[in-house]
């Protein structure tokens, strides 16, 4: 492994300005991809952190998943059933006051992520059991057109329910990769997902996390119009 893969727990702290508790919590929640564990040290993947660097993380305490899927949904014109009318009041107000990189980074609760290596032949059929999202959702011309992008060849990024990434990794022989081509997000919650499509602002938000320039400009672009057109 060269040196310049990976980083410290104390490395990581001190790039993204947070406490090392924090970044055990972005661990914990798959933002973060640990390459190996010696002793009690951990060692992060460092494109994992210059992901989170490239939109920040200071911005507040995060949103829980179900609200962070709400903020998400209402941003798409689409009603958030599971939460309450009062929870939606402060939410739509909370959402007048952000920006995009402000939702991305409160939204950062929102799955639990896996990134794997897949041969192309398993790349192309893990795609039909993701609902796309990131570079893979502009395969849809009007999701592309919306994001001025084209392409998604060359990698499989979506959601599955709770539970599912590790049966579709065993199933097409899948070697997690903290910068690997097949990106797996798994969710608890069914309902955003109405019509088997993600939420266009979780397409946004997933493409921030990009590290390349023109996915991520694109995925920031669309929050902001969407944050606009409230």
């Amino acid at each position: 492994m060269n040196h310049i893969d990976f980083m410290a727990t104390a490395q990581v702290a001190e790039r993204l300005g947070i406490t090392q508790v924090s970044v055990r919590q972005l661990i914990a929640s798959g933002q973060l991809a640990v390459v190996s564990r010696v002793g009690r040290s951990i060692l992060i993947d460092r494109s994992s952190v210059e992901r989170l660097a490239a939109i920040g993380t200071r911005r507040g305490r995060a949103w829980t998943a179900r609200i962070a899927w709400a903020a998400l949904a209402l941003l798409s014109g689409q009603n958030p059933t599971w939460i309450s009318a009062s929870e939606e009041w402060r939410l739509k107000k909370r959402l007048s006051t952000l920006d995009a990189k402000a939702v991305s980074v409160l939204a950062r609760n929102k799955d639990h992520t896996f990134r794997y290596r897949a041969t192309p032949d398993a790349l192309l059929a893990l795609s039909d059991y993701l609902i796309a999202s990131g570079a893979t959702a502009m395969r849809d011309e009007a999701t592309a057109e919306t994001f001025g992008m084209t392409g998604g060849s060359g990698i499989a990024e979506g959601y599955v329910m709770a539970g599912d990434a590790h049966a579709l990794a065993n199933s097409f022989g899948l070697v997690q990769d903290p910068e690997g081509n097949a990106i797996i997000h798994e969710v608890e919650l069914e309902e955003p997902f109405t019509g088997g499509t993600a939420p266009v602002a979780a397409v946004a938000v997933d493409l921030m996390g990009s590290l390349a320039t023109r996915e991520r400009s694109a995925g920031q672009r669309v929050i902001e119009e969407l944050l606009r057109a409230r």
